[in-house]
């Protein structure tokens, strides 16, 4: 057992093996050309020779030179090509023969008395992790281990001799660095699972179940057929198909359609093979599922090929991570980057387009929603917030228009909360003050007295999602969880040993310390105003003197931000925190005069991690979507009733 998986185990032996005779790599897909790549571009063999054919295809193993060592592939995990037999391997050969076995090992009749090298893992044919390799090698192997050294060095996890002589210990329980013991679990559990199989041959013959159901599919549907040219090296585990009618696009559709139906993932052709499909058929599978599968298949094919499935058209206007954009054209839809001025918008430029995506940049107020949707023939049937916020959308007047609104609320939760601690922090210790005045060659060490957030209240007003996570953060440093949410279960508030108040007013009483974390809407525009942050009391539960702090890493709006500006002013409140305003950009502010205010740019979500994951779950909700199926977490108007029927057909 060996690190690093197959492909560490194949490295291992070209390594140690390869370089006093001449060498030639067989290969006829992705792996095998990556294992001549070794030997040409790493290891710098003089006497290399490259035998290889196109996906499909094998080369003429008849032709090969068994002076030489060959490296080759048994099966061809991308490709779907298997050497049908090892009669071209001769018994006096004098060079090695090096063999990657990990998708046929266990599941085809290997000639082992022809292979002097063969490695394999656990992740294929047995079912378990693959972190580990595994090292078969013939007396032949081991004489070249013992009598011959490398001209470059090998790292200690490539070693498998010591003092000349083969390390008898690593082939007999011994392994060259620290293992994971859960491997190994899993490891005698594939083993117990195989032996109730049948063992070796049991393994065989449900791999041959498995291909026998693909192979008659093929065989009864003359646009499908497999990408092995010649039906005896035609691969029973990894089973590569072709597609004849339909393009390159449409199949990557078709693939598209399976995942939305959560029927198969990442079955399609390896990245460099020719578009397609790539079914695993090997023992770890059940045969009524292949079964199922093909059904399945046949399914997705008549839909494109009937033209069921609709490519859609969706521009985005604020900006869209480019997984997003790849995973929407995978499914078959066109998406185009686009800039829409407010008079555009107006004047009805959606009508042309089936799905728009934004973030807090556009407003799509009523009056662009009801242009939209007057306009003769519009398209219109569904809005994509990029971010959580929905308020710079009219959600009423895109009911009214028939029009879904969905968002992805889940993915920026963690950069928000750190943007808030931040905040948090800054305010406590000012630190922003301190940059400052430094800054201006002032130092003000005597005056710039923080304190800790240890012992005091944090209030929240709204404690969802972010409000629940920045709350755990807050627990750790040692605050006091106060929390106004109408909407809040009980049983949520028991996890945070949290005081629940009845009215925003009573934690604004209670608290030094306020985070928002609410919706903009009627009820909530400037909820925070003269009035309520002069309840505040300034003085911590243990006599901390601290004054009075607000974070706003919610929605603009919520904090009315000339009485807050004054209250700076006055020294009612000690510090202001906002990632977020009323108008957007913000342009001349009250709030800029005093140096007891912090802001940031709505950076909120704007993190690598967070754009990702935004882009990931919209792309998914728009998908589901205009597959006539939203996530019911994402969508927002759950009262709308589509202005188009779901052009997805009943599930099977």
């Amino acid at each position: 057992m060996v690190p690093a998986s197959d492909t560490g185990a194949v490295e291992m032996m070209m390594w140690q093996l390869l370089g006093p005779r001449g060498v030639t790599v067989c290969h006829w897909e992705s792996f095998g050309s990556g294992w001549f790549t070794d030997a040409e571009k790493q290891l710098k063999l003089p006497k290399l020779r490259n035998l290889k054919a196109p996906f499909g295809e094998l080369p003429d193993l008849k032709s090969i030179d068994w002076n030489d060592d060959v490296v080759f592939t048994w099966n061809g995990t991308t490709s779907g090509v298997k050497v049908p037999n090892g009669d071209w391997i001769p018994d006096n050969r004098g060079g090695l023969s090096i063999c990657d076995a990990t998708s046929a090992a266990f599941a085809m009749d290997i000639p082992w008395s022809k292979i002097d090298v063969l490695t394999y893992s656990w992740q294929k044919c047995l079912g378990g992790e693959g972190a580990h390799g595994m090292l078969v090698i013939s007396p032949r192997t081991v004489q070249r281990l013992e009598s011959y050294k490398p001209a470059w060095p090998l790292p200690k996890i490539f070693r498998l001799t010591k003092g000349g002589k083969l390390d008898k210990a690593i082939f007999e329980g011994d392994v060259i660095n620290t293992p994971s013991m859960a491997c190994f679990e899993d490891y005698l559990d594939a083993l117990k699972w195989a032996k109730g199989c049948g063992g070796l041959d049991g393994l065989i013959q449900r791999s041959m179940r498995n291909f026998n159901v693909v192979k008659s599919f093929v065989e009864k549907n003359p646009w499908i057929q497999f990408l092995a040219k010649d039906p005896a090296t035609v691969s029973n585990t990894s089973v590569c198909l072709v597609i004849n009618d339909l393009s390159k696009d449409q199949v990557k559709t078709m693939l598209s359609l399976l995942e939305r139906n959560k029927v198969a993932y990442d079955i399609g052709a390896y990245r460099d093979a020719p578009a397609g499909l790539r079914i695993w058929c090997g023992p770890t599978v059940e045969t009524a599922d292949v079964n199922a599968l093909m059904q399945w298949v046949d399914y997705a094919h008549t839909k494109i090929k009937n033209g069921d499935v609709k490519k859609m058209r969706i521009t985005t206007t604020d900006g869209l991570a480019d997984g997003a954009v790849k995973a929407l054209s995978s499914a078959g839809h066109e998406v185009v980057k686009k800039k829409l001025s407010k008079e555009e918008l107006a004047a009805g430029a959606l009508a042309e387009w089936d799905a728009i995506i934004i973030r807090s940049a556009t407003k799509l107020t009523a009056a662009i929603i009801k242009a939209t949707a007057e306009k003769a023939g519009s398209k219109l049937r569904l809005i994509a917030r990029a971010g959580v916020g929905v308020d710079n959308v009219d959600l009423k007047a895109a009911s009214a228009a028939g029009v879904m609104v969905v968002n992805s609320p889940l993915s920026a939760t963690n950069s928000v909360v750190e943007l808030a601690l931040g905040h948090l922090l800054a305010q406590a210790r000012q630190i922003t003050r301190a940059d400052r005045t430094l800054r201006d060659g002032k130092w003000l060490k005597n005056e710039l007295v923080g304190h800790e957030l240890a012992g005091k209240n944090l209030g929240f007003i709204g404690f969802g999602r972010i409000g629940q996570a920045l709350g755990r953060v807050a627990l750790a440093l040692g605050m006091n969880i106060h929390v106004y949410d109408p909407f809040l279960p009980d049983s949520v508030l028991a996890n945070f040993n949290a005081t629940r108040h009845a009215t925003v007013q009573d934690v604004f009483r209670a608290c030094t310390h306020i985070t928002i974390h609410a919706f903009l809407s009627p009820q909530t525009r400037h909820m925070v105003n003269t009035e309520m942050i002069g309840l505040m009391p300034g003085v911590a539960p243990d006599g901390t003197k601290c004054g009075n702090h607000i974070v706003n890493c919610g929605r603009g709006g919520i904090i009315d931000e000339e009485a807050a500006a004054a209250a700076l002013k006055s020294g009612k409140l000690n510090s202001l925190a906002l990632d977020v305003f009323e108008v957007e950009p913000c342009g001349k502010s009250p709030l800029f005069e005093s140096d007891r205010f912090q802001a940031s740019p709505h950076i909120g979500a704007s993190t690598i991690e967070a754009q990702n994951r935004v882009g990931a779950e919209i792309a998914g909700a728009v998908i589901a979507a205009l597959d006539g199926s939203p996530p019911a977490g994402n969508l927002v108007n759950k009262d709308v009733q589509p202005k188009f029927g779901p052009p997805r057909a009943a599930k099977m």
